[in-house]
């Protein structure tokens, strides 16, 4: 008879199941006190419908987080600047590890969230000319597509024009080691423009209470981008990168021969490469756009190693239908082919799988009103290999009766189709190092698509020439989400095994509200703040026999807070000073916390600029995630940098 094992060794083994799943799942110069807060309402976004639009007039939770906004925050990584923007939840694991979440679900996998930079999937997110990032908080499957459940990161990088000669930033300290960024500009012949960058950086480790957190990284990245005029208003643009590092990463793997519990320290080399090329053509009033791209990554983990190619081709088409309507329509497809390879304890059946993913979409903005009240409804259709075809509709409201004021709702239906992980897993996880007992993670075929009807408002206001508010409210309802089933014990080659499948006998909902200010005290001083509460609940369907995942609640604070205040100082000194705080993490054993990021720089000349920054000054060290085998923490971080440009 197998021996029945307690609660807190399931959970360990577990634990360390999910911990080692999740390792297979992710300078613009103008001056914002120049710019009115007219202007900012006007600022353009395409994520919402695919076309240009005033932010003021979206009928969706955005956020914009300027280029200028990311040098005057200190902000080495792309996690680091989306802490700007509200209802979005950041953490640090490690020196080279995030988790994210967007109204809920953090993660370092990320799922419920879509990363794109300029049309292409992001798996690897850094700093490469970025002009801005649009953030929208809330479902946007009907236009991108599955597992825009919760969110989108959109990254737009600057057009070649903008980045003509020559920039270079260099500079260090005690956590940012090391780091060196050149770029350099300039024109085709007439015909267009070009730039070449190249970027480096070293980082420190994180503290560990006990030992070396051996978490310190290293990364190179390289890359360019052509944008053409093409004879009538046509536009090309080409552009690619290339990057190579080594991570350092301690985990604990699970062997079949004693010692069974292992732990491993490994430097881990990360790579990969990418091209994309669109076309944008007009023609009689309406716009044809063809965006491909093809991506390459490597990674080679302590437990797995995997090459993922990745091949998208996106049409777009928009035209207007008398004055009153405007379509967009597109299709789209895309090639994902990997092949990978574990340790013993570590499989996907079968090792190599390519997906064909195929879809089409249409979205339509109609004014109702003399341009104050307009609708926008649409849809998207996609068939991946799991699940078959999958629907996402919404339907979109706003009513601006002024130029001061804008009321939205929305109602929206997304997805996130299963992956690998769900399908194809096998992992097996010791639950003693000397005993021989053990978990396993079975994928499941008939594990189906993740399903999300999302409800929302928001009010924009400019109540003052210096004041804007804006709030958004929402409420989720999700079904048929991740769950781990435990099947009967049994006996295999002398070993007990404890069987787990993935499921979706888990169903929930969520609630909350985001309130955003920015006021402009004086033309040298501005600040702004921002406040998230989130309420998430989730429990098992009848039958489920699953005991962890409703934690996972526990891993996005139920509260958040940010307040940010800039000066623009005499003799060419400004100063940004920002606040945070996270409330506490309940699944993570993290309590809530509070810190300080403050940035300092100095326009010595027109071409050159010093600046020091500190990040998380109010404390030695502090945790903000839960880590695999042991968590380490965020530790206080000072460095000084150099930027010239010519």
């Amino acid at each position: 008879m197998p021996t029945r094992r307690r609660p807190s060794e399931i959970g360990l083994g577990l634990g360390l199941a999910l911990a080692l799943a999740a390792f297979l799942g992710a300078e613009d110069q103008r001056d914002l006190t120049a710019i009115s807060l007219e202007e900012l309402a006007q600022t353009k976004v395409t994520t919402v419908s695919k076309t240009e639009e005033p932010r003021f007039r979206t009928p969706a939770a955005v956020y914009v987080v300027t280029a200028e906004d990311i040098r005057r925050s200190g902000a080495t990584s792309i996690p680091e600047a989306l802490r700007l923007a509200p209802g979005v939840h950041v953490a640090r694991i490690n020196a080279n590890q995030w988790a994210v979440g967007i109204r809920g679900f953090t993660s370092r996998l990320a799922r419920s969230q879509l990363a794109i930079m300029d049309g292409r999937t992001l798996y690897n997110p850094l700093f490469a000319g970025t002009y801005c990032i649009e953030i929208v908080r809330g479902p946007g499957g009907t236009l991108w597509g599955a597992n825009a459940v919760n969110g989108i990161v959109n990254i737009v990088t600057k057009d070649a024009k903008d980045t003509q000669g020559w920039f270079l930033s260099a500079g260090g300290g005690n956590e940012e080691r090391a780091f060196l960024r050149a770029r350099y500009g300039g024109t085709i012949a007439g015909k267009g423009s070009y730039r070449v960058y190249g970027k480096y950086f070293r980082r420190d480790a994180a503290f560990h209470a006990t030992t070396d957190a051996y978490d310190a990284w290293h990364m190179a990245q390289g890359g360019f981008r052509t944008d053409w005029k093409l004879p009538g208003d046509d536009r090309l643009t080409v552009q690619g990168d290339a990057y190579s590092g080594r991570a350092g990463e301690r985990t604990t793997l699970s062997f079949y021969e004693r010692p069974f519990l292992r732990t491993a320290e490994r430097q881990a080399p990360l790579s990969g490469g990418n091209v994309t090329a669109r076309w944008a053509h007009v023609m009689n009033g309406s716009a044809l756009t063809v965006n491909a791209y093809y991506d390459r990554t490597n990674r080679a983990e302590p437990s797995f190693q995997e090459a993922r190619d990745t091949f998208e081709l996106d049409l777009q088409h928009q035209f207007g239908l008398g004055q009153s309507q405007r379509v967009v329509w597109g299709l789209g497809y895309r090639l994902s082919d990997g092949r990978g390879q574990g340790i013993e304890t570590v499989a996907f059946i079968p090792p190599d799988r390519t997906d064909h993913i195929f879809s089409a979409f249409v979205h339509d903005d109609v004014d109702l009103v003399n341009d104050r009240l307009r609708l926008s409804v649409g849809t998207k259709l996609e068939r991946n290999r799991y699940t078959g075809f999958e629907l996402q509709p919404s339907a979109r409201l706003i009513w601006a009766p002024g130029p001061r004021h804008a009321v939205w709702t929305a109602a929206s239906r997304a997805v996130r189709t299963p992956s690998r992980l769900e399908r194809d897993l096998l992992l097996t996880a010791a639950l003693s190092p000397t005993a021989p007992l053990f978990a396993r993670v079975i994928g499941n075929e008939g594990f189906t698509s993740e399903k999300t009807w999302a409800y929302e408002a928001g009010y924009r206001i400019q109540p003052a020439d210096r004041l804007s508010l804006e709030a958004a409210a929402f409420h989720d309802r999700y079904r048929d989400l991740t769950s781990l089933e435990q099947d009967r014990p049994f006996v295999e080659s002398g070993r007990q095994i404890l069987p787990f499948r993935f499921a979706n006998m888990l169903r929930g909902r969520s609630s909350g509200v985001e309130v955003t200010s920015l006021a402009h005290l004086s033309t040298r001083w501005w600040i702004s703040a921002e406040y998230s509460y989130l309420s998430l609940h989730l429990e098992t369907r009848p039958g489920s026999t699953d005991t962890s995942s409703v934690a996972s609640v526990g891993s996005s604070p139920r509260h958040m807070a940010r307040a940010q205040s800039s000066w623009n100082l005499p003799g060419h000194v400004d100063l940004d000073v920002g606040f945070r705080w996270v409330d506490r993490l309940h699944s993570q054993k993290v309590p809530a916390y509070s810190e300080l990021d403050a940035r300092a720089g100095w326009q010595v000349v027109s071409r050159l600029e010093l600046a020091v920054v500190g990040q998380n000054l109010l404390h030695k060290h502090h945790p903000e995630f839960g880590g695999s085998p042991e968590p380490t923490k965020i530790e206080r971080s000072v460095y000084g940098e150099a930027r010239w440009r010519w």
